[in-house]
């Protein structure tokens, strides 16, 4: 095993004194900045790792919650809601795009002294997990869109009805339901579920077969990609799919693109709608229908959940609830 690497090795191949090495960590003192890249340079190629954790704690509170995503798309509402709670205390935000590896993200939130993370990845908390980061006193929320199993939550089964009854007005009835995510992720999502109940209600069960997941802890693709080859897998075994759900606006326009190239005329053909509501939908021709919901506020609600955490307030409701809508547009 090779010897470990110091803040002492650091100064010396930089050429200043340890103690300015440790400013420009710490950022404690004002560091040139011809020196400040001469030591950043020198910890990059000496692999250098501070202990982060260790001066976390000399330094007491780090004023820090991070933020785990596994996209930025449709962040920004989010955030300003979450700023808008966090700055007027003091907090700074530290986001995180998690990718397969939970490892390394949770790490990275021990060694930066996180004192809240606001999982808001695809790659939910295991229990396992949720208790470690307890144990370390770390205040969670953790949110999974229309899964209500969680600290914050989306619930879609209003906006899925509506969506559902004007299918069922237009006679559409074989309905696609297209998920960037696996098969065991989708399974509790409120939207899937209320998918199934309002079709069976009407007499037209849901047909599991066009409902189509990115494959186990499997992600190569985007979620447009998914969308466009998710639509023409459909298209090819169900040509006559008359209706196409998809979980984001990026799936969705992923199937806008696959449908239009095969001239299939929505919403003529197929109807077509999305969730999250992203700005581009709103400016696609025929403008796409979606699901959405205050982003801002629910940034809100989950930051305040972590600061009512973090001042040790334990009669906070810990299950909240924000209730999404149907947008109709001219894609249905």
């Amino acid at each position: 095993m090779g010897k470990t690497v110091n803040r002492n090795d650091v100064a010396k191949r930089a050429g200043v004194a340890p103690s300015t090495v440790s400013n420009v960590i710490n950022g404690t003192k004002f560091v040139s900045e011809d020196v400040k890249q001469r030591v950043l340079r020198a910890i990059a190629e000496l692999e250098y790792e501070p202990n982060l954790l260790a001066r976390s704690f000399k330094m007491n509170s780090t004023k820090q919650v991070t933020i785990l995503l596994s996209t930025l798309d449709n962040f920004d509402e989010l955030y300003r809601g979450m700023y808008e709670i966090a700055f007027p205390t003091g907090y700074s935000l530290n986001v995180i795009i998690a990718n397969d590896n939970r490892i390394n993200y949770y790490n990275n939130c021990y060694a930066h002294r996180s004192e809240g993370i606001i999982n808001l990845s695809r790659f939910f908390c295991t229990e396992k997990e949720y208790n470690k980061l307890i144990s370390h006193d770390i205040a969670v929320v953790n949110v999974a869109p229309g899964i209500e199993n969680f600290e914050v939550s989306i619930n879609y089964v209003n906006a899925v009805e509506a969506f559902v009854n004007e299918l069922l007005k237009k006679g559409r009835t074989r309905v696609a339901f297209l998920a960037d995510t696996s098969r065991k992720e989708i399974e509790p999502d409120t939207r899937l579920i209320a998918m199934r109940y309002f079709l069976g209600k009407a007499g037209v069960p849901f047909d599991e077969r066009r409902l189509c997941c990115f494959q186990e802890n499997i992600v190569t693709l985007s979620a447009s990609e998914f969308g466009y080859n998710a639509t023409a897998n459909i298209l090819r075994n169900f040509p006559d799919t008359d209706a196409i759900f998809c979980v984001n606006d990026k799936v969705a326009l992923g199937a806008y693109k696959c449908l239009t190239e095969r001239g299939i005329r929505i919403p003529q053909d197929v109807s077509l709608c999305g969730c999250d509501d992203m700005l581009i939908s709103r400016y696609m021709s025929p403008a796409i229908s979606s699901m959405g919901y205050d982003k801002a506020e629910f940034g809100r609600l989950c930051m305040n959940n972590i600061m009512e955490q973090l001042k040790g307030n334990k009669e906070q409701e810990r299950k909240i609830i924000l209730y999404a809508e149907y947008r109709a547009r001219d894609s249905v």
